[in-house]
């Protein structure tokens, strides 16, 4: 019989192959962004079905993921196959947590149909969909396929787990618990029977869950020895024998204290091998298994005879059943024994385990890390290459010394580089010398030999051919991309630019700190470090030796930087001085020098043989001598004659010609002036042609502003057939002409000195370097005259109506062309008068029909720079020619600058837009002199647009100034002629409210929009169809400024009717007026919110999001950003309503846009994604979820830093806000000094802004006191706190006097604040003064408009309550609470999720007051309705919640204990004591007061029930924990702390440790008298 369920090994193994189901987890589609920091995330899936748990792996980003991953699964028809699909979320580099984002289940018996199907269908499988139920808009589902066969043969572990399969169905059903039969019919006088075995033995319900108890841990203990097979029978067997045992137990109705106290011992027993992990089992643990395996089948044997005999209840209520004392004492002892044994076995199963799973672990976390790697590095390449990088900058292999030459300098060099040494920073040298020593080899040589031995951290060869490399200005951000090389650097400089963008363009200063130094003192190399800077003379500035002298020394002491130039006076004057600088200067005399030169001459030659065919030893050991001797040291010099000889027809009689004239002991310059006139004159300068030729292309190589390549040469110059000829035979002196592409340049910058200053004025060769300045400007002009046409790229886009500038690369036009476009104006400027005619004739042409394409290029491929300094140029030169810059052209240009500032601020280049506008104003301003009727209007036009550009930088004066003019010009004109010029004032007006009001002049603000409206409502009158929706729109703002004075009521009005005219006009024309309606009822959502009409306002700016939504599918470019903002909005007015999941998710929608977009328009939507974030910190927030807030609003707190630092005048008052929110943020997780000095910045900042504009920022600085206020009494310093409080009052009590409608609520706020502090201080007429009128204007305010402010005058109310309560005046303490709660009650019941936490808290309030007047009853009643609220409240939200319900339970166990419910009290105060210490596990600085105080209230209650050594417990903690709080704040903790002591005291007495009990009490006096020491 006791084997009779047991299933034999084949049976067992045949049922579950039949059970096995092979699927396999495909892909899965529209997840959703679930992430603020990338587009997609990293996504895996969990199924589950009974006691199984299968994982896919983790697939790479993606909107639809996919995996392919197979799977076996086993399982019944009734088994359900649970699948999650989660994500991995990074957080930070290193930290990574898992977010559910839905799930899904499927049975079982679905699966074996989809299986059935693919048999049927003859196929390899069946695929389908899953959706995933989420709480996402998208709808994410899963694909899985279910194959048709059978899993692959099974493994001896499969099999080992097939011998359990049966086993597990019969727990399952154990656990369902099978109902006791009715008593026996037969049996005697079954009723008093059963009454006597229930008082014999005990009730039933108490055998059936010590029974299921211990069956669970037969369970836990099963899935241990899964895969032990050996083990396996006596599990099994115990297994079935306990399942068929179940039932009968239960009929016996009962079991004695030795039975249970049998089956409490297995259980424990088997609870501890549970704890093993099972892969990292050792073979003593095996063995130990074993036994208890054994040990549980044998008691199971006993269990089951013991409860299956028929006669059971009857032997057990008559007394005669057998004795089992013995059998049940030696059950118990073996299991103690076997305990004991696995105790001592398991510290080292335990530490083997955890090894084995470390290795595994750590070869996960290395894969997982190489993926990791490489997904950073193209992020973080995303922001390095935003550096500039200087092409051709870096070190050439080809132009490296010749091998055994400058072996001593390079070996000195080499030594200075590897000397360790005992100074701080880095260090220079500086290697000097005149041209044409050879110090660019040596620095090639340098460079190469560094980067050979790992050594070589960038190289940086200046050119004065290139205008890139002829300044520093891309030295700092190229040497940074080459450091970025370290992976280290490489993210430290990626966040370096993504936290501000600018550094890419910045000052030398700037960048040197953030790209240079902190990433390299983050990261110092083990070795040297060295920067190769060649050719300082050829681009240094002032700027760049202050650097080199002042912040060189602050790098890491590995740094080396090798600099080469000419010998100037600058460097004398920067650098001797300098304790890190090494100079020295090559001393072209010295013998190894003279030697190296020798070598040289010997390369060069030998190559020239090979060339020409001379033979090996041409030409003689004599001639390379001489040549030698007379190289006097001169590397540049040997080099030109080489490179003549190279390219002459016969290098022999080339080289006796150049030596015949040449002469030693000249200086340096003579000397290479002297080689260049030989090599020159060998040239047919009787040639006319070749002289004409020469002229224009070598006046045009030293003229050039940028090289030209030979092509763009051969373009310039169409009328000399074959440059390339011209070109070959000037070889000997130029460098880069053998390749059609690449720069053409002069032989060496000594070569360009003689030709253009030092050569004789009659000398065929002398290039007059302006004249050919100037004739390029010519050529230049004639280019584009005839290069830019219509369908040249970046042409046209002022014509279109398309928004924005398009973005043209230089490679998309010819090099030629963009040489004219850039340095047309450079060129012509060296013009004077009187000049050419040729030039007036080319400006004409250029002026009239190209000035506006090359406006247009310019701007696409590069930075508008402005038309002003060319006309002034025109005007001054060419004066009597006033046809070129007439009426007509200017106004053509002013035109189109008009036309370019508008797409200039679009496309957010918000400087050169101002530039554009500001040149349009001068033109029209010159015009208007002369004809102001025609062109007044035109300038009244500009300077609006002027006003707009100037507040888009935050010059609100300038703005107000020229906004002034425009409307004091349209006025004039709208007197003489009003149906044309009142449309244009009205629009004025409007902007000049805006300016007003930005300046914080409110009433002049709403005088000027009024005037613009009662235009604009007269010119609707007469042409509707023309004007309303001119009228909507200054009703829009009419609204604002209304709003802004605390006319809420009229501004609900003035919006109204805007929607009830832009409403006909979108359904008549949509596409042009839908963007327009859902403006207007997005203000019109802020209206109804700001009167309490919070379901109408969400009702509004839903059909906002809406519109939006729809007009951004259609354009998204254009409607984006405006669907974003909307949805910004939406989310406030969702979390007014207390719809915080659906606040939380319209804001990360907002987020992803805006980051979106600012990913492509930086500096145009970095502002508004500071603010989204700054509200996702909110959101998030009111959700608890700390952390994420505190991540998003130090990333809006980042983005405004920079915006700041860029544009202070603009931006200071967003940054002001966002370390408002900052600071809210560091206080919520505990963090109150980082909160103080938020705030305080804050503080500072809006400080400044009140000083400059106090109407525009008293009130901003008011709530930042306010805030201030508060954070300063967090950290105790009360007295500190006062003072910002009152300033804060006072600012506000200003305020109010002069717009009370605008700012008594303000007031009040500030005034509740202000009786907090004076209460804390001790000055309670004072607090309640303060709080008695906070309470009285919120009343006044709530009686106007009780939907707005009913919730503000409940929560000073509660805060009235306190402050009476603190003066003894209890009853109207009573009383005023009493109000509180009923204005939350109905709040509450109008609109639960909003205000179902103020009520739960006035709650907690009222039943304190209660408690005070010894109510305790009606006390109770009170806190236990605030606790079923926050239990509710916090079901959903545990995170937001679980704080308040800690300590409601808190104050519901002091009413428990008032009623003397002492165990009642304990059980409530224990469930507040096990909240907080979750909670502070992720907050310990928030949550360790609330902690210790919930510790000493438990110590009250379990000391009140004689549970002494739990009390003291209790006490103890209470006391660790006050401890460092009373050090840290003891303003605030001290007297809790010296609280805790005391009670600790008493629990020690309690205890009879007089001793211990006796010094915590006198350590608590000794804290509490005058001038104690720190806790």
């Amino acid at each position: 019989m006791a084997q009779s369920n047991e299933t034999t090994k084949d049976d067992a193994t045949r049922s579950e192959a039949n059970d096995e189901l092979r699927v396999t987890v495909f892909s899965a589609s529209n997840l959703p962004r679930l992430s603020l920091f990338h587009k997609n995330s990293k996504a895996f899936v969990v199924l589950r079905a009974l006691d199984e748990t299968w994982i896919t792996d983790v697939a790479e980003r993606s909107r639809s993921p996919q995996w392919g991953k197979e799977f076996n699964l086993q399982g019944d028809g009734f088994s359900v196959l649970k699948i999650e699909l989660k994500v991995l979320r990074r957080r930070f580099v290193f930290f990574r947590s898992e977010q559910l984002v839905g799930s899904a289940e499927v049975q079982f018996e679905e699966l074996r149909e989809k299986q059935m199907q693919a048999q049927q269908e003859d196929s390899d499988y069946v695929t389908f969909n899953l959706s995933v139920t989420t709480p996402s808009r998208s709808q994410p589902s899963i694909s899985i396929r279910v194959h048709r066969g059978l899993a692959p043969p099974k493994t001896a572990l499969d099999t080992a787990r097939a011998h359990v399969s049966g086993a597990r169905d019969d727990i399952q059903r154990i656990r369902s618990g099978p109902a006791l039969p009715p008593a026996l019919a037969d049996a005697p006088d079954a009723g008093s029977l059963a009454q006597d075995t229930v008082e014999a033995i005990g009730s039933v319900k108490e055998v059936k869950v010590l029974y299921e108890t211990t069956l669970a841990s037969v369970e836990m203990f099963v899935g241990l020895v899964d895969e032990l097979a050996n083990i396996h029978p006596y599990v099994k067997a115990a297994w079935t024998i306990l399942s068929a045992g179940y039932k009968a137990a239960i009929v016996q109705k009962g079991r004695d204290d030795a039975l249970s106290e049998l089956l409490e011992t297995m259980s424990t027993a088997l609870d501890l091998v549970c704890r093993f992990d099972k892969t990292a089992l050792h073979k003593d643990d095996k063995d130990a298994i074993m036994q208890v395996a054994k040990k549980t089948k044998e008691c199971a044997l006993f269990i089951q005879e013991y409860t299956r005999t028929e006669s059971f209840v009857l032997r057990t209520a008559k007394g005669i059943l057998f004795n089992p004392d013995n059998e049940i004492a030696r059950f118990k002892a073996d299991f103690d024994l076997l305990r004991r044994n696995i105790d001592t076995g398991a510290i080292f199963s335990i530490n083997e385990g955890l090894s084995e799973i470390k290795h595994g672990f750590y070869e996960v976390e290395e894969s997982v890390k190489l993926v990791g790697q490489k997904v950073d590095r193209v992020a973080q390449s995303t922001f390095i290459d935003k550096l500039p990088y200087a092409k051709g900058a870096a070190w050439n292999s080809k132009r490296v010394c010749l091998p055994n030459t400058r072996e001593a300098l390079l070996e000195d060099i080499w030594q200075w580089i590897n000397r360790s040494d005992t100074s701080d920073g880095a260090r220079i040298f500086c290697l000097t010398g005149v041209a044409g020593s050879g110090k660019s080899a040596i620095a090639h040589t340098v460079a190469r030999r560094c980067h050979e031995e790992g050594l070589l951290a960038s190289s940086f060869f200046f050119s004065q051919d290139v205008a890139e490399r002829s300044n520093p200005q891309k030295l700092l951000s190229t040497i940074a991309r080459d450091l970025a090389r370290d992976p280290r650097i490489r993210e430290q400089i990626s966040l370096a630019i993504e936290a501000n963008p600018s550094i890419a363009t910045a000052s030398l200063s700037d960048q040197f700190e953030p790209l240079i130094r902190e990433p390299c003192l983050q990261h110092p190399s083990d070795k040297p470090m060295v920067v190769v800077i060649d050719g300082l003379d050829e681009g240094y500035s002032r700027d760049l030796l202050d650097l080199f002298r002042e912040k060189v020394p602050s790098l890491p002491q590995p740094f080396r930087f090798f600099v080469t130039s000419r010998e100037m006076e600058a460097i004398k004057l920067y650098l001797p001085k300098s304790a890190h600088v090494r100079l020295e200067t090559i001393d072209i005399g010295a013998d190894a020098n003279l030697g190296d030169i020798r070598l040289y001459i010997r390369c060069g030659f030998r190559n020239i043989a090979r060339l020409h065919g001379l033979g090996e030893n041409w030409p003689g050991e004599k001639l390379m001598d001489k040549l030698s001797y007379m190289a006097e040291g001169l590397f540049q010099w040997v080099s030109a004659i080489l490179q003549a000889l190279e390219i002459s027809y016969d290098p022999a009689v080339e080289l006796e010609t150049l030596l015949a004239g040449s002469r030693t002991g000249l200086g340096t310059e003579e000397k290479m002036d002297e080689i260049y006139s030989e090599i020159l004159q060998a040239y047919s300068w009787n040639s006319l042609g070749f002289k004409r030729d020469y002229d224009l292309v070598m006046g045009a190589i030293l003229a050039a502003k940028s090289p030209f390549s030979v092509s763009a040469l051969q373009a310039l110059h169409p009328g000399i057939s074959n440059i390339n000829k011209l070109l070959s035979r000037l070889g000997a002196l130029l460098t880069g002409w053998k390749n059609p592409d690449q720069p053409v340049r002069v032989l060496h910058l000594s070569l360009r000195d003689f030709l253009t200053t030092r050569a004789p004025s009659s000398a065929p060769f002398r290039i007059c370097e302006k004249d050919h300045s100037q004739r390029l400007g010519l050529l230049s002009l004639a280019f584009l005259n005839e290069g830019l046409k219509r369908g040249t790229p970046g042409v046209g886009y002022l014509q279109s109506a398309s928004l924005g500038i398009p973005t043209v690369s230089k490679s998309q036009i010819s090099e030629e062309l963009w040489y004219a476009c850039e340095f047309w104006i450079a060129h012509v400027l060296e013009y004077e008068a009187p000049a050419p005619t040729a030039l007036a004739e080319l400006l004409r042409k250029f002026l009239s029909a190209q000035l506006i394409s090359w406006m247009e290029i310019c701007t696409s491929v590069d930075t508008f720079k402005g038309f002003q300094q060319v006309r002034a140029w025109i005007q001054s030169t060419f004066p009597e020619d006033i046809d070129l810059v007439d009426d007509e052209f200017n106004g053509r240009l002013g035109s189109a600058l008009f036309n370019l500032s508008d797409r200039l601020s679009y496309m957010d280049r918000r400087e050169e837009a101002l530039l554009a506008i500001q040149e349009a104003v001068m033109i029209c301003r010159q015009l208007t002199e002369d004809r102001p009727a025609i062109f007044g209007p035109d300038l009244a036009r500009c300077l609006n647009n002027l006003s707009h550009r100037l507040t888009d930088l935050g010059n609100r004066d300038g703005a107000f100034t020229a906004i002034q003019e425009s409307v004091a010009l349209f006025r004039q004109f709208a007197e003489g002629h009003p149906a044309a010029f009142n449309p244009d004032l009205a629009m004025s007006l409007n902007n000049l409210s805006g300016r007003l009001s930005d300046l914080g002049q409110r009433e002049g603000a709403l005088t000027a929009i009024q005037e613009s409206v009662a235009l604009r409502r007269q010119l609707a009158e007469d042409r509707p169809a023309a004007f309303n929706s001119g009228l909507a729109i200054s009703l829009n703002t009419l609204s604002n400024q209304l709003s802004d004075l605390g006319r809420g009521k009229d501004a609900l009005v003035a919006i109204q009717e805007s929607v009830a005219l832009y409403r006909p006009l979108a359904e008549d024309r949509p596409a042009t007026f839908n963007s327009d309606l859902a403006m207007s009822l997005n203000t019109l959502s802020n209206q109804l919110s700001d009167l309490g009409r919070r379901e109408d306002a969400l009702v509004a700016i839903q059909e906002s999001v809406v519109l939006r939504r729809q007009l951004a599918q259609g354009r998204p470019a254009a409607f984006s950003p405006d669907l974003a903002l909307t949805l910004h909005n939406l989310s406030i007015q969702r979390s007014r309503l207390g719809q915080r999941e659906d606040a939380l998710a319209a804001i990360q929608e907002s987020v992803a846009l805006f980051r979106q977009l600012a990913e492509d328009r930086p500096a145009a939507f970095s502002p508004q994604l500071a603010s989204s974030l700054n509200n996702l910190s909110d959101r998030l927030s009111d959700l608890g979820q700390e952390e994420d807030a505190l991540v998003a609003i130090r990333e809006s707190v980042t983005l405004c830093r920079q915006l700041a630092k860029d544009h202070p005048a603009a931006f200071n008052p967003r940054l002001a806000d966002s370390l408002g929110s900052l600071s809210s943020r560091l206080s919520d997780l505990g963090q109150r000094e980082g909160a103080l000095a938020t705030i305080r910045e804050c503080v500072a900042l809006f400080r400044q802004l009140a000083e400059d504009r106090p109407a525009a920022f008293n009130s901003k600085l008011a709530q930042s006191l306010n805030i201030l206020s508060i954070h300063l009494s967090e950290v105790g310093q009360r007295e500190d706190a006062l003072a910002p409080s009152q300033e804060s009052v006072t600012l506000y009590r200003q305020l109010a006097e002069d717009r009370p409608a605008a700012f008594s609520s303000g007031l009040a706020m500030s005034l509740n604040t202000l009786s907090g502090q004076l209460s804390d201080l001790g000055r309670r007429e004072d607090a309640l003064v303060a709080i008695r009128e906070s309470v009285a204007l919120n009343r006044q305010l709530a009686n106007d408009r009780p939907a707005r402010f009913n919730a503000d005058l409940a929560v000073s109310l509660n805060h009235a309550s306190v402050q009476l309560s603190a003066m003894g005046q209890q009853e109207e303490a009573l009383v005023t609470i009493q109000e509180s709660v009923a204005l939350f009650r109905q709040l509450a019941k109008d609109r639960p999720a909003a205000f179902n936490h103020d009520l739960a808290m006035s709650l907690n309030n009222l039943s304190n007051r209660l408690s005070v007047l010894d109510q305790q009853e009606d006390a109770l009643v009170a806190i236990r309705d605030s606790v079923a609220l926050y239990r509710q409240l916090a079901d959903s939200r545990p995170a937001a919640f679980n704080p308040q319900l800690a300590m409601t339970l808190n104050n519901l166990s002091d009413r428990l204990s008032g009623l003397g419910q002492q165990k009642d009290a304990l059980v409530a105060i224990r469930e507040s004591v096990a909240l907080y210490r979750l909670l502070i596990e992720d907050h310990p600085a928030v949550f360790s007061p609330d902690l210790a105080r919930s510790l000493y209230n438990t110590s009250l209650f379990l000391s009140a029930l004689d549970h002494w050594e739990e009390a003291l417990a209790a006490a103890e903690e209470a006391v660790e924990l006050y401890q460092p709080l009373a050090n840290d704040f003891p303003a605030v903790f001290k007297p809790h702390f010296v609280l805790s002591l005391r009670r600790l005291s008493q629990s020690l007495l309690d205890l009879g440790q007089d001793e211990a009990a006796l010094a915590a009490r006198k350590r608590a006096d000794m804290l509490d008298s005058p001038g104690a020491p720190r806790a």
